[in-house]
């Protein structure tokens, strides 16, 4: 297998490359229009200002600084999504159409099917030294998706920082709680659970993010994983459930009083069991809830996908549940809380980092606007001020240097300059056709 670099010197190389082909210091400040989504509601006609990677003014008739370059847009600018709930590498494979469903997640992955076409290829892709690349090219789906803000990092691929790595990064200095991710909760060791209980003990306490009850509501494996989270005594402020399709309605007033977090990944859900989590329960129980695509094979590309996704079931439900605007809180300021922190990500507030997406106006309501969105309507992705996707025009401005081109959707977008889709390509494809895969799109037109 390949030796990675230390995790010092991935961090160095490529934040210093991605930094040098973006311009990330950003000594000039940048005021950027158009409708802007603050905490209070849209802002038709308004300003970013931004510098240096944060925030300095959002609204109508801000000041704007002296020498400020000046860029006006007609879309909508909302807060990067914040995704808690992925597999990054994973999603270098197309998508998988079961031809059944199952009761828990202990079901599938027996399958030979998932073995073939999933399991083994990945295992391929760490014996063959490339899973970094594949958390690379994840990475570059997700920006094309308006996600700025991931966990999910495969072990020891720390040094990427296209989006924040939540669960590895932690460019947002000493006020960044911990954030631990982990899919089998119950197998973690002791080791594990005193760093969990740590981090959920210290002051401002950090986030313990876990797989629970995933499965058919009336799965017994799945339903148990629930009683064994509540004998674990994992019923406390900063750790949120993830899936939680065999929770019962009861169990959410349960979260709600103790402060436990909630995030949602219906389209997986649905693919795979046939019905999703008890939202409509856990709203009403005043559980706060994010959305996340969970992973590419069976769930969203990204998070984008995903608020279609909600957006449609949201529909189909009587009455429904959530407002496009509580479904978009879903996918910025909620997660941010879920994670300590929603004074640095999740809105477009002055002292926040200024991660950011801006999307073509397609409909009078700006937050139907997010809800109803392609991926060809992402018009521009910002992480701490660095433009690093979006359209090629709009990307040069911002960033300053002509970009890589793609095609989305049959529409051009562009990834900024060194942030490596060629390259992520050119090296993952002949991997993948050598386990008889083809590497996954970068997005999903019209599925």
């Amino acid at each position: 297998m390949r030796r990675l670099l230390p995790i010092a010197l991935q961090s160095l190389f490529f934040s210093a490359t991605l930094c040098a082909a973006t311009a990330c210091a950003q000594s000039t400040p940048v005021a950027l229009s158009g409708t802007l989504l603050l905490p209070g509601g849209p802002v038709e006609q308004g300003t970013i200002v931004f510098q240096n990677g944060r925030i300095l003014a959002a609204g109508a008739g801000v000041n704007i600084p002296a020498g400020a370059r000046q860029v006006k847009t007609d879309a909508v600018i909302a807060p990067g999504f914040v995704d808690l709930h992925n597999h990054m590498s994973w999603n270098v494979f197309p998508r998988w159409k079961p031809t059944e469903e199952f009761g828990s997640r202990y079901d599938w992955q027996q399958k030979p099917v998932y073995n073939v076409l999933i399991s083994v290829p990945h295992y391929e892709l760490v014996e063959r030294g490339v899973v970094c690349e594949a958390e690379r090219y994840s990475e570059l789906k997700a920006l094309a998706q308006g996600e700025t803000a991931t966990v999910g990092t495969e072990q020891g691929c720390t040094g990427l920082k296209l989006t924040r790595e939540l669960d590895v990064d932690n460019r947002l200095g000493d006020r960044t709680p911990a954030t631990i991710y982990n899919v089998f909760p119950f197998q973690m060791t002791g080791e594990q659970w005193a760093q969990a209980d740590a981090v959920l003990s210290a002051t401002p306490h950090g986030a313990l993010l876990i797989h629970v009850a995933e499965g058919a509501p009336h799965d017994a494996s799945a339903a148990r994983e629930w009683s064994m989270f509540k004998a674990k005594g994992l019923l406390r402020p900063g750790v949120s459930v993830i899936h939680g399709v065999a929770i019962p309605p009861s169990g959410f007033a349960e979260m709600a009083k103790a402060g436990v977090g909630f995030v949602w990944s219906p389209r997986s859900n649905v693919e795979l069991y046939g019905d999703t989590a008890a939202v409509a329960a856990a709203k009403n129980a005043g559980v706060t809830l994010a959305l996340a695509p969970d992973w590419s094979p069976t769930g969203s590309v990204g998070t984008l996908g995903e608020l279609m996704y909600a957006s449609l079931w949201n529909g189909t439900q009587s009455p429904a549940p959530f407002t496009d605007r509580e479904l978009v809180a879903m996918a910025t300021e909620n997660p941010a809380k879920l994670v300590g922190l929603q004074m640095e990500l999740g809105s477009l507030a002055p002292g926040h980092v200024a991660d950011f997406v801006l999307l073509r106006r397609t409909l009078p309501d700006a937050y139907a606007t997010l809800t109803h969105a392609a991926p060809q309507d992402v018009q521009l992705t910002v992480v701490g001020g660095a433009a690093l996707y979006g359209d090629p025009k709009l990307l040069e401005e911002l960033a300053g240097a002509p970009g890589e081109p793609v095609s989305v959707c049959g529409v051009s977008k562009a990834f900024a300059a060194g942030t490596g889709y060629g390259k992520s390509v050119a090296t993952l494809t002949p991997v993948l056709q050598h386990a008889n895969r083809a590497l996954a799109p970068l997005t999903e037109c019209g599925d």
